[in-house]
């Protein structure tokens, strides 16, 4: 499937703002809003005054989402997100909901120590879960008993010490703990299960 990065001009990577599209429209209009938001004190002679000709857009052809969104940075990327230095979360991916600092503060003061790490690796699993789903145009509504929903199943494997990733389990409606984790087959759960089995580990163990 063919995608659009947008580039610096010298090549480079970009990571201020959402890198890979589905159009070269979509690409064009990113590209324009961030020029504009970047240049909006700056005057045209400012040094960091950026136009156009200080990127380059690459139509790329992309296979499997498995092997184009590997780990929660890629994922962070193609949902349009970055790191929230300011306890801001796009607001793209949130519908329009921001994160306070007030809650950040209390998640930080609420939190037991012993689980940050299994919260951490969730935390992954469903961006990463949400970004394979958006290349897929699959949107689970458990309101739709017609809409399939797949899920990995795990069972304890005492060789590997740890969950592995066994089969998959269908459900038209239930919202289990998997709700954000599940997917448009059975085929795309199982890939998911084993891709990730890492973190699901660190999740369930």
């Amino acid at each position: 499937m063919k995608k659009y990065i947008i580039k610096n001009a010298d090549g480079s990577e970009q990571s201020e703002m959402q890198a890979i599209h589905e159009s070269r429209k979509e690409a064009g209009e990113t590209l324009m809003d961030y020029i504009c938001d970047h240049n909006e004190d700056l005057d045209v002679d400012d040094d960091d005054y950026l136009s156009p000709f200080d990127f380059a857009l690459e139509e790329v052809e992309c296979t499997e989402v498995n092997e184009v969104i590997t780990d929660f940075e890629s994922a962070r990327k193609a949902l349009g997100g970055k790191p929230n230095a300011d306890f801001t979360v796009a607001k793209k991916i949130l519908s329009g909901n921001v994160v306070q600092l007030e809650d950040v503060a209390r998640l930080v003061t609420d939190i037991n120590p012993k689980h940050i790490e299994a919260l951490i690796a969730l935390n992954k699993l469903f961006t990463i879960a949400q970004a394979w789903n958006k290349e897929d145009g699959f949107v689970p509504d458990f309101s739709d008993w017609e809409q399939d929903k797949c899920f990995p199943w795990f069972v304890y494997d005492k060789d590997d010490a740890g969950f592995v990733c066994a089969n998959t389990y269908y459900s038209p409606t239930n919202a289990n703990i998997g709700s954000r984790l599940c997917f448009k087959s059975s085929a795309r759960a199982a890939q998911f299960g084993k891709q990730f089995a890492d973190l699901y580990n660190k999740v369930f163990l």
